[in-house]
């Protein structure tokens, strides 16, 4: 992640903030991997939200965790995702601006195929127990 983790900093951050919030992609794509609904979910703040291209919002864990369980069990099953931070942004010492590039791997992809490559858009918040997404949103690179 190198400078860009310190890139448009508005304030400056501990080492161990910088830390977390570079994990947080880190634990969304184990999740995945593990195709584990719960813990995706758990990843979010009790009322996060997340956006996905088409008609996809959804708010809360338990929303979350519903939608990501049904599509691991179809369209998701045996896939993985992969995101690499492009720059990260911290507004205060509890809230953090995090952007990614990558996507969804089907099962034997080591590289995220054109069509499905995003950048998303993460707003982290610090809690007692760690960082966790309050927002998160992508879209495609390219538009078909």
């Amino acid at each position: 992640m190198g400078d860009t983790m310190t890139a448009g900093l508005s304030v400056a951050p501990t080492a161990d903030d910088m830390a977390a919030v570079g994990g947080v992609p880190e634990r969304m794509m184990a999740a995945w991997a593990a195709n584990d609904a719960s813990a995706l979910a758990g990843i979010f703040t009790e009322d996060g939200t997340m956006i996905l291209p088409g008609d996809v919002f959804k708010k809360g864990r338990d929303e979350i965790r519903s939608f990501m369980a049904d599509n691991y069990a179809g369209p998701f099953r045996g896939t993985s995702v992969f995101g690499a931070p492009l720059d990260v942004r911290f507004i205060d010492s509890g809230t953090a601006v995090l952007v990614t590039q990558g996507g969804v791997l089907l099962p034997g992809e080591s590289e995220v195929a054109p069509e499905r490559e995003i950048r998303a858009t993460w707003i982290l918040s610090k809690r007692a127990d760690g960082w966790f997404i309050s927002a998160y949103h992508n879209s495609p690179v390219r538009v078909p």
